[in-house]
């Protein structure tokens, strides 16, 4: 059984144990059920015991559920039908009665936003502006940590916030691994490195005067003796990006995030173009870059020109298997 305290308030009725057992499986598959979406299911539960009699949930429920309430926001109203559709298809599932939510619910929010995809020669460009960085006041090992900093970046796709907390520990020198504990989602991986990658990494590493304290960060900040600072990244990426004249098409510089975003897009071309079959790939590069579920993944890859016709189609078919919950 769930053990959250959220539980406690959950109304009593013929829903709450298929609540609890939805959200079970959830998490069980590694997924984050987090304390808003417990807030979403309770008030879902108290609606279904008003507006529903049997375990059944027919379309005049589903409708009297799904109504705008007064000024309720579109993405509000958009998570609640979300929670319905999957706790309905949880229940059919089951063999148990259950409203189909139709299309019309399914109200699509427009996101201008685009990442920025680095193109292979600009990867290059990256890496020799920061090999060529020079050391300043205090900052004197810049020479040394942006070189390897911007390959693991661009060699792993990993997170820069991973990047950042990796310790010495996690360096594994033997299996040419990178270790990351506790990452977003809670989730834990091994992150294999090339064999050059794995070079430039352990040749670093042997190189730091507390090397052999195993709980040392392997990036360490001159200014504070613990691991570098998002706000230090980003003013030398900054800096990184306009030495190498690398601008998005409306003319701002990139973002950090922007090198996961084309690590994760290249790397499914290459698998692709070397016969991989599509649902073969995504599921392999999720569990690379440590997301916990597959539309996590397809929001890093909707750039890539390469099979995105047939991915969409057959996607369409998992809809009610790809969780959305928070």
């Amino acid at each position: 059984m769930i053990a959250d305290k959220e539980f406690l308030t959950f109304q009593d009725g013929i829903f709450k144990p298929y609540f609890e057992k939805c959200i079970e499986f959830k998490r069980g598959k590694g997924e984050k059920v987090g304390r808003s979406a417990l807030i979403r299911l309770r008030a879902l539960n108290a609606s279904l015991n008003r507006n529903s009699s049997t375990l059944a949930i027919d379309r005049n429920a589903a409708e009297l559920i799904l109504q705008k309430k007064d000024t309720e926001q579109e993405a509000s109203r958009a998570m609640r039908v979300s929670d319905l559709r999957q706790f309905n298809a949880w229940l059919k599932a089951l063999g148990i009665q259950a409203y189909q939510i139709p299309d019309k619910y399914m109200k699509k929010i427009h996101v201008a936003f685009r990442p920025y995809i680095f193109s292979a020669k600009e990867l290059i460009k990256i890496t020799e502006v920061s090999d060529h960085l020079k050391p300043g006041g205090r900052s004197n090992n810049y020479h040394m940590v942006y070189p390897v900093l911007v390959r693991i970046l661009i060699g792993t796709g990993m997170r820069i916030g991973e990047v950042l907390s990796l310790r010495i520990k996690d360096v594994d020198a033997t299996n040419r691994l990178l270790v990351v504990y506790q990452a977003k989602n809670n989730v834990s991986r091994y992150v294999p490195m090339s064999d050059s990658l794995s070079a430039v990494t352990l040749d670093y590493a042997s190189g730091l005067v507390n090397r052999h304290d195993p709980e040392q960060y392997l990036f360490v900040s001159p200014y504070t003796g613990t691991h570098y600072s998002y706000d230090a990244m980003g003013y030398m990426f900054e800096k990184i990006f306009k030495e190498a004249a690398i601008r998005t098409p409306e003319g701002r510089l990139p973002r950090i995030h922007d090198i996961r975003h084309s690590f994760c897009t290249l790397s499914l071309n290459r698998m692709l173009d070397s016969g991989i079959d599509l649902y073969v790939a995504v599921p392999v590069l999720a569990e690379y870059v440590g997301h916990v579920n597959l539309i996590d993944t397809e929001k890093y890859i909707h750039l890539t020109e390469h099979g995105y016709d047939e991915f969409v189609r057959k996607e369409g078919s998992l809809k009610t298997l790809i969780p959305e919950m928070d």
